[in-house]
């Protein structure tokens, strides 16, 4: 009976030791750079860092509309005959993340006679934007007049902005109109 309880001594010690053994591979890993050795040319190579995922871009949506750009001239220079006036409206979209800049413009002859001349301007844009709702679109015009075939004398009227406002919604007409002098 003195050696049954022997071997069973014995055999719980054997079951214990390879239990701690066990527990001995768990041991935290010591700190170092990942990576491999070249061996070609015997040089150690880092693992690159894996770049982290960007976080999917919103989807942009395509706002359409037209901007109407209405100028009466009065005209107080002398020695001017050719008029042409200009309108642009312009847009950032998406200004906290990767900014995109629209810009769509219109030039045109003034029409009339006199002391009075007329440009109408239409200017038909398609944006997609991604941050419509607080996007800013800003219009400005300028109006140049000359002396027919000589470019002197040259008189130029600007204004920036003529006009700012949210993008208006999918489809509207922005009509806008001014008063120059020049």
């Amino acid at each position: 009976m003195k050696i049954t309880k022997l071997l069973l001594i014995c055999l719980c010690g054997l079951i214990a030791v390879s239990a701690v053994w066990g527990q001995a591979g768990n041991s935290p890993a010591k700190s170092g750079i990942l990576g491999y050795l070249d061996p070609q040319t015997g040089a150690f190579r880092p693992v690159p860092a894996v770049a982290e995922e960007a976080p999917d871009a919103p989807a942009a949506t395509t706002f359409t509309g037209t901007i109407t750009v209405t100028l009466t001239v009065t005209v107080k220079s002398t020695g001017l005959t050719t008029y042409l006036c200009s309108a642009t409206s312009t847009v950032v979209d998406a200004v906290t993340t990767a900014p995109r800049f629209y810009s769509e413009s219109n030039t045109v002859a003034a029409t009339g006679s006199g002391t009075t001349r007329t440009c109408k301007m239409t200017i038909p844009y398609a944006w997609s934007l991604v941050s419509q709702s607080t996007d800013t679109m800003s219009t400005s015009y300028s109006v140049i007049g000359s002396g027919g075939t000589n470019v002197l004398p040259q008189r130029t009227n600007n204004s920036s902005p003529l006009d700012t406002r949210k993008v208006p919604a999918n489809g509207a007409t922005t009509a806008l109109t001014a008063a120059v002098t020049i």
